[in-house]
C-alpha cells in the first residue's frame, strides 16, 4: 500500500479517544463505584440518609391506632394508607412538630380525605384483564343489583374504607380454602352446558361438591333467589392453590343489601331502617354484632345457632316474662317466635306458656307433682293468696 496516511491519522483518532475515555473514567468514577459490583456504593447510604416521603402504616398507627386496628382486621389490611390519603411526610412532620415543621403550612400538613369516585375505581374497576376473585365491580351492574337509584352515590355511602365488609374476625385468620375457579377465568363469553362432558377439560370445584347438604338446604330458602354463596362468603386468592374464604355474620355486612336508604328504591331486597329496627324490640341488644343471624338465619341456609351469642342483657331470665307475654290477650308476644320454637318455654318452666285455659282448675295436681319452687321461678311467695286463704 503506497499511501498509509490516512490509516495512521484514524488510529491515532482511535487511540487518543480511549486514552482520554480512560483518563475520564479515572478523575470522575466515584471512589466506590465497583466496590460491591456494578454500581456506587455509597448512593446506599444516600438514599438512607434522606427523609421518608411515603409514611408506613406503623408510624400513621401512632396517633390513629383505632382506625389502625380496623384496617388491619379487613379486606384491606395490605393496601398502604399512603395509596388513598397520600404521602404523608408533610402531616406527620406538622403535627410531630420541631424544626421539620416550621416551614409547614397547617394546610399543607393536612391529608387527601375527599371521596373520589375514580380512587375506589382505579382498584376495583371491573377488567378482562383483572383475576376473577379480585373483588371488581361494573358501576351500572352494582347499583342495579343494589336497586340504587341516584347515579351519583358515593361508595362510601355504604363502605368504608378501612373496614370495608365489616369482618368480625381477623382477615388473616379466615380460613383456609383450596382454590376456586369461576368459567370467566378462562371464557369470555358465557358458558353453556356441562364442563364434565368436555374432553380433558380441568376439574372446577364448586360448593356443592363439598358443601352438599348446605347447599341443597339453601337452594328452599329466600336468598337463593337473590345471591348466591360468594355474594357472602367472599373468596381471597392467596396463591395459585389455595385462598380465604370470609364466613361474615357481622350485622354491619348485611345492612349494606339491607339496609333503607335515600338512595336506594323499595324493590327487594327487604329493607329496614337502623338502627330504629330494633330500637322498638327493648328486649334485644344493639351491642351484639350478630343480632341479623340471630333472628334471620333461617332466610340464608341452616345454622348452629347455639353457637351464636344471645341479643338479649344479661338480667333477661329474670325480665323477661314482662316482654314475652301479652297480657291483655294471654298469649305469647309473637317476636319471640322469631327465634325460639313453640315448646321452647317449656324446656326452662316445665309446664305449657302461657297456661291453658282450665290450668287453674286443674294445677293443684301439677303443684303436688313439681312443688311449689317452680312456681316461684315467676309467681311471687305470696301469689297464691291471691285466690287461696
Amino acid at each position: 500500500m503506497k499511501d498509509k496516511k490516512h490509516i495512521i491519522i484514524i488510529f491515532s483518532i482511535i487511540i487518543g479517544l480511549l486514552v482520554i475515555a480512560q483518563i475520564a473514567d479515572w478523575l470522575l468514577k466515584p471512589e466506590s463505584f465497583d466496590k460491591f459490583g456494578h454500581y456506587r456504593w455509597d448512593a446506599i447510604g444516600d438514599i438512607q440518609s434522606q427523609k421518608i416521603v411515603n409514611q408506613n402504616m406503623k408510624v400513621c398507627s401512632e396517633c390513629h391506632n383505632e382506625i389502625f386496628q380496623l384496617h388491619e382486621k379487613d379486606a384491606h389490611y395490605n393496601v398502604p394508607c399512603v395509596d388513598c390519603h397520600g404521602a404523608g411526610n408533610l402531616h406527620v412532620a406538622f403535627h410531630k412538630g420541631g424544626n421539620d415543621a416550621k416551614n409547614i403550612t397547617e394546610a399543607q400538613g393536612r391529608l387527601k380525605k375527599e371521596y373520589n369516585l375514580e380512587g375506589c375505581l382505579y382498584c376495583h374497576r371491573k377488567l378482562a384483564a383483572r383475576p376473577s376473585d379480585f373483588p371488581q365491580i361494573d358501576v351500572k351492574q352494582h347499583f342495579e343489583f343494589l336497586h340504587v337509584t341516584d347515579p351519583k352515590t358515593k361508595c362510601t355511602a355504604c363502605h368504608s374504607p378501612h373496614e370495608p365488609i365489616f369482618l368480625l374476625t381477623d382477615v388473616k385468620n379466615a380460613r383456609l380454602h383450596p382454590i376456586v375457579y369461576k368459567c370467566s377465568d378462562c371464557h369470555n363469553k358465557p358458558v353453556k352446558g356441562d364442563f364434565n362432558k368436555v374432553e380433558d377439560h380441568p376439574k372446577i370445584f364448586v360448593c356443592k361438591d363439598c358443601h352438599s347438604q348446605l347447599v341443597a338446604d339453601f337452594e328452599t330458602r329466600p336468598h337463593n333467589n337473590y345471591v348466591e354463596c360468594r355474594t357472602c362468603h367472599l373468596f381471597h386468592k392467596e396463591d395459585e392453590t389455595i385462598g380465604r374464604i370470609y364466613k361474615n355474620g357481622n350485622a354491619k355486612f348485611c345492612l349494606l343489601c339491607h339496609e333503607k336508604k335515600s338512595f336506594k328504591d323499595d324493590s327487594y331486597p327487604p329493607k329496614i331502617e337502623w338502627p330504629s329496627h330494633i330500637d322498638k324490640l327493648g328486649y334485644i341488644q344493639k351491642s351484639d354484632e350478630k343480632i341479623c343471624l340471630n333472628c334471620h338465619a333461617d332466610q340464608i341456609h341452616k345454622m348452629v345457632l347455639e353457637k351464636l351469642k344471645s341479643p338479649h342483657s344479661s338480667n333477661w331470665r329474670l325480665i323477661h316474662k314482662t316482654f314475652a307475654l301479652n297480657k291483655s290477650t294471654k298469649t305469647i308476644n309473637s317476636s319471640c317466635s322469631s327465634c325460639h320454637k313453640k315448646d321452647f318455654c317449656f324446656d326452662c318452666h316445665k309446664v305449657e306458656i302461657p297456661h291453658p285455659a282450665d290450668f287453674s282448675d286443674n294445677h293443684y295436681e301439677f303443684v303436688q307433682k313439681k312443688g311449689r319452687g317452680l312456681c316461684y321461678n315467676c309467681h311471687a311467695k305470696d301469689f297464691c293468696t291471691t285466690c287461696h286463704d
